[in-house]
């Protein structure tokens, strides 16, 4: 049999999602692509050698007893960040193209994109990686080992609001590829539809 031309092919089964996507990115419809990109171990040496520096510093500071409280304040905070920062995922299913940089990110809908491509972005441009938005007021979600790759998305919230978003991946080919794909397959019927 084969497949309709717009036919929606789920997400390879190789790769099912994480409880965090299965409660917080689970997508509308069929899930066609979800990535989870891991922060190289250099962004892990560069938050263990920040707390080393914070934890010799406020005992420095504040001697035994001011230092350890000043620890145990601050440890909690940097280990939180560290964490948070540790993975960008990307999920796009029939509704939205959902990103996620710790629990921070747009949830676009399919609907609203007006325009995907990619994009070999200077992560100069928006001062680094993470969530960074540039002087044309641009967002970028990305992380290094990307190789400067993304998808750039111009869509339209709820309100008509236009936005630019950039998705750096090192799988950009691929994610793209499913953006269109979604826009492409015709909306999917309500359950008791015809």
């Amino acid at each position: 049999m084969a497949e309709e031309p717009h036919a929606l092919v789920p997400v390879a089964a190789s790769r099912p999602p994480d409880a965090y996507e299965r409660q917080y990115m689970a997508g509308d419809g069929t899930v066609l692509y979800r990535h989870k990109h891991r922060a190289p171990w250099q962004l892990h040496t560069i938050f263990a050698l920040s707390i080393i520096a914070v934890c010799g510093a406020a005992l420095a500071a504040g001697g035994l007893v001011g230092g350890l409280v000043g620890i145990a304040v601050g440890l909690p905070m940097f280990v939180l960040m560290w964490i948070l920062s540790s993975v960008l995922r990307v999920t796009v299913s029939e509704g939205h193209v959902n990103i996620q940089y710790a629990m921070f990110g747009p949830k676009i809908p399919i609907s609203g994109i007006e325009h995907a491509e990619l994009v070999q972005y200077d992560w100069r441009r928006f001062g680094g990686w993470g969530i960074k938005r540039s002087l044309a007021g641009e967002w970028i979600y990305n992380m290094p080992g990307d190789g400067g790759r993304a998808v750039r998305i111009v869509w339209r919230d709820a309100r008509g609001k236009r936005h630019a978003t950039h998705v750096g991946s090192p799988r950009a080919d691929e994610l793209l590829q499913q953006i269109e794909h979604a826009r492409r397959a015709p909306p999917a019927l309500e359950p008791g539809e015809p």
